[in-house]
């Protein structure tokens, strides 16, 4: 396997130097020439569905690769031409909401590893990154036999923001901030707090009490719980006005006073600093999670 390895060393490297504009300007060619074969000598076959499933759909969205086993996704991979970089975060909120543990994001050269489970910030999760073309070969092999398919210790799948993570975060914030739910407004005052702090461990600076509100929405949106096909979401039933659409129009056909885009959303932050605590209590509970959990930091 040591000799394989070095081979294709050799040859990935060869082929970058002679393909290097083709490889910048294609996604899939980088596939192609760089990835499968690197997946390939680590016992991740490309060609066998029950091992690598490419596009993989999923309810959140559909990563690069799925490399799967026991039939089980456990490691995410997305991929992006030679000098291009991946959107990691979404990535990871892709394996926290599905309960895959691991993420790999790769140009065909420069590899990273993510332990997508770990209740640390983004940069914290990453466990391993090699280069091929500028790392000693046997650094690279030391390094990449964290993703053998024959290392099962590695590949233990866990569940869904699995209760051990979620315990442990609840733990470690718990003593530094106060839970949503118990936050007291005072009208006419800035609140006390700086920082939002969600159950994955992404956090949104605060300086009003409509950015609450709006961080809530952001986070629902970033870790795929609210959707195009939520749209519009309006507070209670029979309300004309929305506090989030896909168009900064109610349906009265009333333009939002103030409003904020987040992506294809847009979010009225023309609210009272009681309702912005209301209306982020009143999405979190509507899409399933629990707002004692997010915690406000000072």
């Amino acid at each position: 396997m040591f000799e394989n390895f070095l081979e294709l060393i050799k040859r990935l490297r060869e082929l970058v130097n002679s393909y290097r504009v083709d490889l910048e300007k294609s996604e899939a060619l980088t596939r192609y020439c760089l990835v499968d074969p690197f997946l390939r000598v680590w016992g991740w076959n490309p060609e066998d569905p029950s091992q690598v499933r490419s596009e993989f759909t999923t309810e959140v969205g559909r990563p690069d690769y799925a490399l799967l086993f026991d039939n089980k996704p456990v490691i995410y991979v997305g991929v992006k031409a030679l000098g291009k970089q991946e959107k990691i975060e979404q990535y990871i909120n892709y394996c926290i909401t599905t309960g895959v543990p691991y993420f790999i994001t790769t140009d065909g050269v420069r590899w990273e590893v993510y332990d997508t489970h770990i209740p640390k910030p983004l940069p914290e999760k990453k466990i391993t990154e090699w280069d091929i073309i500028n790392d000693d070969p046997a650094e690279v092999i030391r390094k990449a036999f964290v993703i053998w398919r024959l290392n099962r210790r590695m590949l233990e799948a866990v569940t869904p923001l699995t209760l051990r993570y979620n315990r442990t975060i609840a733990e470690e914030i718990k003593t530094e901030g106060i839970p949503l739910v118990k936050v007291e407004v005072k009208s006419r005052e800035k609140p006390p707090y700086t920082k939002l702090v969600f159950p994955d461990g992404k956090s949104y600076n605060i300086k009003h009490w409509r950015d609450i509100f709006v961080a809530t929405v952001s986070w629902l949106i970033d870790s795929g719980k609210i959707s195009k096909k939520d749209m519009p979401i309006r507070p209670e039933r029979g309300r004309v006005r929305y506090m989030v659409n896909d168009k900064p129009v109610h349906e009265d056909g009333s333009k939002f006073r103030d409003p904020k885009r987040i992506g294809e959303y847009y979010v009225e932050t023309n609210i009272s600093s009681r309702r912005a605590i209301k209306w982020a209590i009143m999405l979190l509970n509507r899409f399933g999670v629990n707002p004692s959990k997010i915690i406000l930091q000072t």
